[in-house]
């Protein structure tokens, strides 16, 4: 059963413009694999669309962007260190030149 869905829509190029805000909602972590990139704001666009696609699945909030991590597995599938009192996530990125999108899905 779903019990929350969250998705968001960044454009790239106000993420580029507002670099130095990388730390309020970036962990060490998620900065430090962004930046392996050229183009790392696209990353960084993914990532905050991601985390406020996680707000809205879970209708919270008071999360600390900075404390929850994404993280990729071997075939470079996104998820979050980050675990909610019951169920699971499932997280999708997508991110081009011009925009980043990100879906949450909350389920029991």
């Amino acid at each position: 059963m779903i019990l929350g869905l969250g998705t968001d829509v960044v454009s790239v190029d106000r993420i580029k413009e507002k670099e130095y805000l990388y730390s309020q909602y970036l962990s060490d972590q998620d900065t430090e694999y962004v930046r392996k990139y050229r183009n790392h704001w696209e990353h960084a666009a993914g990532f905050w669309a991601a985390k406020e696609s996680l707000v809205k699945a879970l209708n919270d909030k008071r999360l600390a962007f900075t404390k929850i991590t994404i993280l990729h597995d071997e075939e470079g599938k996104p998820s979050f260190d980050y675990t909610p009192k019951k169920g699971k996530l499932h997280l999708s990125i997508s991110h081009e030149k011009t925009y980043a999108v990100a879906v949450v899905i909350w389920e029991e």
